[in-house]
């Protein structure tokens, strides 16, 4: 008799580590967690209980960088100068340390680096932060997937060095007609209706096209879903995706 061929999965992915009081419950409804690991926030104690708890569930954990920046949460944009890049190599080199570090005493593995707020976006496109995080993710992070912004410079050139990498989308946010996230400071950056953040959700796991904030539609090839782990919204918004994700086929795993 032959099997039934397992379905197609997509990975649904949350930040946490990051405070958040609902990280307990967002966690059996993703497949990835992005865990802060001392850039924007977290340190040895909260890296390691996201892990944990991470584990738990059966959750695949990855670091999320950033700029050391905790004062904006390291979601403001920086002046990529030379003084910056060579603080930053040094900030990420210790982060993906301490993250690899804390995992390895919880007994998890690594699977993948995220790059956290202003430092994703603005890597997804500066040819010198792509040049930096190609650089430093062989040596520091060997083998760990880089999950980078959908069709974005940084995706193409980190497939183009031998990098592994997982093309992400978000639920959560408005995207500008050219791809990238519509910046948190503008009106309709976050999707606040969960009807709307769960039909973006399906379409982008679908491959088909979403509507960008001009009204046009812009369609993306994603690996991974990811919700927001700080969102107001988040609980209820990863929940629903899950159980819409598998009422349309789709199986809800990490890449393995």
């Amino acid at each position: 008799m032959l099997e039934s061929p397992e379905p197609a999965a997509l990975d649904l992915n949350a930040d946490l580590g990051e405070g958040c009081a609902d990280e307990a419950q967002i966690l059996p409804w993703i497949s990835s967690a992005n865990i802060a690991c001392g850039g924007h926030t977290g340190d040895a104690a909260s890296m390691r209980a996201s892990v944990a708890r991470a584990l738990e569930h059966g959750v695949a954990v990855g670091a999320h960088p950033s700029y050391a920046d905790p004062a904006h949460f390291g979601r403001r944009p920086q002046t990529v100068a030379p003084a910056l890049l060579t603080s930053l190599r040094g900030a990420l080199a210790r982060q993906l340390q301490d993250f690899q570090q804390a995992a390895q005493r919880e007994g998890a593995t690594p699977r993948h680096v995220k790059p956290h707020g202003a430092l994703y976006n603005q890597a997804a496109q500066d040819p010198r932060l792509i040049e930096l995080l190609l650089e430093l993710l062989p040596r520091e992070a060997p083998g760990l997937a880089l999950v980078a912004l959908a069709r974005s410079p940084l995706a193409q050139s980190a497939r183009q060095a031998g990098l592994p990498v997982r093309e992400e989308g978000f639920a959560d946010r408005r995207y500008t007609a050219a791809g990238t996230l519509l910046p948190r400071g503008e009106p309709g950056a976050v999707l606040a209706v969960l009807e709307d953040g769960v039909a973006q959700g399906l379409a982008l796991a679908r491959g088909a096209p979403i509507p960008a904030q001009d009204g046009s539609p812009l369609q993306l090839r994603i690996d991974t879903l990811c919700v927001h782990g700080d969102g107001l919204a988040a609980l209820p918004l990863v929940r629903a995706l899950n159980e819409s994700l598998r009422a349309a086929g789709l199986s809800v795993r990490a890449p393995a």
